[in-house]
């Protein structure tokens, strides 16, 4: 029998997406005990994957390195003691080295994925992340004010729609009109379109009658935390979820006083440590995929050497919904 052979992407030095690099020909690996070869059919794209790209963030690592963390497959080959079968279809979110065409991982590194799944509806890193913000951070009871900045993101979506499932009012916040018809879409009470200069608390004020929002998710950063702590309510919590701007600004403990407010922040690895957390969390995911009131944000796919390309775009801040690379 021929042996398959792999092809993978490359950051050959940290920077700009100019340094990745897709390397082709390469001997596909051979499952180790306990471990699953997966046939890839899609790799997520991610913007941690920008700030791994470019060594920035807490997750940094030094260069070469394989790039992605996320992707759906099927299993290919089994390593001794692995009860998963060939040709089962699986997806992962937290596996170093997913933009290749093929990938050996931990049997318990991946959830089953109906077979009837399309790609895009498997990818679950950001339908993960939106499940732990809309259910770590508070007990949302209907009639919560919560805003959701960067609402038409894959993120975005998702968890504007998790809320509204919770029966929260929720606000959105994005960069354009087009966007804001995509938040509104998945179901955002009202939109504010805080363009290039990222201004919403005016807005957000008038909106909620000077009342503030209980709770804040600030996927932005930089342009956006300072603000977002000033846009809650009595006892109100801002989480910061993500950098696209940069790191927020220090908040000091005088400026939650007044209000009685906090900050939280997180990352979805902290609350998928546990396999039996990371099954339950997929789990709910795929059932509300199932029962219909979960929508997966429409997706993009660009062919594996164009992903230089693809970040190009999710940088750009043009994108909205799932970008992924297939082999």
């Amino acid at each position: 029998m021929t042996m398959q052979l792999m092809q993978r992407v490359i950051v050959q030095a940290l920077g700009g997406p100019e340094s990745l690099t897709l390397e082709s020909g390469l001997a596909t690996p051979t499952p180790a005990a306990g471990d699953i070869l997966v046939e890839i059919e899609g790799a997520g794209i991610n913007f941690l994957d920008i700030n791994l790209r470019k060594g920035s963030g807490v997750h940094a690592l030094p260069a070469p390195f394989t790039l992605g963390l996320e992707g759906v497959g099927r299993i290919r080959a089994i390593g001794a003691g692995v009860s998963l079968s060939v040709g089962q279809r699986v997806a992962w979110i937290n596996v170093r080295g997913s933009y290749a065409s093929h990938l050996t991982m931990k049997a318990d590194a991946v959830v089953l994925l109906p077979d009837h799944f399309t790609v895009s509806q498997g990818m679950l890193f950001q339908a993960m992340t939106a499940h732990y913000l809309a259910t770590e951070y508070a007990a949302i009871k209907p009639g919560d004010r919560v805003l959701v900045h960067a609402a038409a993101g894959g993120v975005g979506q998702l968890l504007v729609q998790w809320l509204k499932h919770l029966g929260a009012w929720v606000v959105g916040t994005t960069s354009s009109e087009e966007k804001a018809a995509v938040a509104r879409a998945a179901g955002a009470d009202a939109v504010i379109n805080y363009g290039r200069d990222y201004q919403f608390l005016d807005a957000l004020l008038r909106l909620t009658d000077g009342r503030g929002v209980n709770l804040a998710f600030d996927s932005v950063g930089a342009a956006t935390f300072a603000n977002s702590v000033k846009s809650l309510a009595r006892g109100g919590m801002a989480v910061s979820c993500g950098i696209s701007s940069g790191p927020p600004p220090a908040i000091a403990p005088s400026q939650l006083t007044t209000a009685c407010t906090r900050i939280g922040a997180g990352s979805v690895f902290s609350y998928i440590t546990e396999p039996g957390e990371y099954q339950r969390r997929a789990n709910s995911i795929i059932a509300g995929i199932q029962d219909g009131w979960l929508r997966m944000p429409d997706a993009t796919a660009y062919p594996m050497e164009r992903v230089s390309d693809a970040h190009r775009d999710i940088e750009s801040r043009l994108t909205h919904g799932k970008l992924y690379l297939v082999p």
